[in-house]
């Protein structure tokens, strides 16, 4: 028997063939159309004929030597991989298959402005992300060099956090040559 390259289920029976499709994230599934099997019509129209006649088919002999399952004669297998083959192009057409990991998704799991599933959209825009800003190499008002980020400059010495006015005890900001509180010379 052959497969389909999209997730379902086979709800077929010795009547007929129906194919249930689902997405490979969500699971939303799409039902195919109900196709009648060419072969269980001619059996009923044989056994029907057997029955009226007195005679007893080899088919239904067969049916109970297999446990029921002799429905899937060659003839049932033919029509079946017909019917999936049928089925799963109707199915195509309610699914987009994802370019980079290849599975089916239905339209709510699918992000058509990156032609991607969601999956593989969301990886994709965290690889394309830009990475975190690091903190500005903050610079020494006294030295003019990169002062290392901490509570002194590396290089001179000189304090880097706020400085406290002499005066009316205003912190300002670092480098400033006037307190912004009272004008008074830091």
């Amino acid at each position: 028997m052959q497969s389909s390259p999209i997730n379902f289920d086979d709800k077929s029976t010795e009547q007929g063939f129906q194919f249930v499709f689902k997405c490979a994230i969500c699971g939303a599934p799409y039902q195919s159309a109900f196709v009648a099997s060419q072969d269980a019509r001619e059996k009923a129209v044989f056994n029907k004929v057997a029955q009226f006649g007195g005679m007893f088919s080899n088919k239904a002999s067969l049916a109970g030597a297999f446990g029921g399952q002799a429905y899937q004669t060659p003839q049932w297998t033919k029509e079946h991989d017909a019917a999936l083959q049928k089925a799963t192009t109707e199915a195509t057409a309610h699914f987009h298959q994802c370019p980079k990991c290849h599975k089916y998704v239905c339209d709510n799991d699918w992000k058509a402005d990156v032609s991607l599933c969601a999956t593989d959209a969301a990886a994709a825009k965290a690889a394309v992300a830009p990475p975190a800003q690091q903190a500005a190499t903050a610079i020494c008002p006294k030295c003019g060099q990169p002062s290392g980020g901490g509570k002194f400059c590396n290089n001179c010495g000189a304090p880097l956090g706020p400085v406290k006015c002499a005066a009316c005890g205003t912190e300002n900001a670092p480098g400033a040559k006037f307190c912004s509180g009272c004008g008074a010379k830091l």
